[in-house]
C-alpha cells in the first residue's frame, strides 16, 4: 500500500489488543470497555477469528498507521 501522506511504501502488520480495538470520539473512563461508547466503531477487519488483533499499515518514513476497517 502506498502512503497517502508521503507515497512510500507502507508495511502491512498488525495491532493488537487484549479487549477489542475500537475506535471512540471521547476518551471512555474505563478502557477495556470502550466499545461500549456511544459512537465506538469496532477496527476488527478479518485479521483474525476474533476483533483482538487487526491489519494495519504501517509508514516508516512519516510515521503514519492506518487500518482498513472494512470486512473486505
Amino acid at each position: 500500500m502506498q502512503c497517502p501522506y508521503c507515497n512510500k511504501e507502507m508495511e502491512l502488520g498488525y495491532i493488537q489488543c487484549r479487549d477489542g480495538v475500537t475506535w471512540t470520539p471521547k476518551e471512555q473512563l474505563v478502557a477495556a470497555l470502550s466499545f461500549l461508547g456511544k459512537g465506538s466503531v469496532s477496527l476488527a477487519n478479518g485479521a483474525a477469528d476474533h476483533s483482538r488483533t487487526v491489519y494495519a499499515y504501517k509508514c516508516s518514513a512519516c510515521k503514519k498507521v492506518i487500518i482498513d476497517y472494512s470486512a473486505d
